[in-house]
């Protein structure tokens, strides 16, 4: 299983033309072997110690 790491910032200001940005947390995409999503960790600074986890979307949620 493979984890990507993406950064996650918020904009903060801008000034002579400059946009200027602070990390805010970080999103884990971890695979499987073929490269399917297996599941999405977040890490976010304004929820400390709180574990946010997302699932793909399944086969079985196309028929509702």
């Amino acid at each position: 299983m493979a984890t990507q790491t993406l950064k996650l910032n918020v904009k903060t200001g801008e000034k002579d033309g400059k946009n200027y940005w602070d990390r805010c947390g970080v999103a884990f995409v971890h695979t499987d072997e073929a490269g399917n999503i297996t599941s999405i960790q977040v890490k976010h600074n304004m929820f400390p110690g709180v574990e946010m986890v997302a699932f793909p979307k399944r086969n079985d949620d196309e028929q509702n």
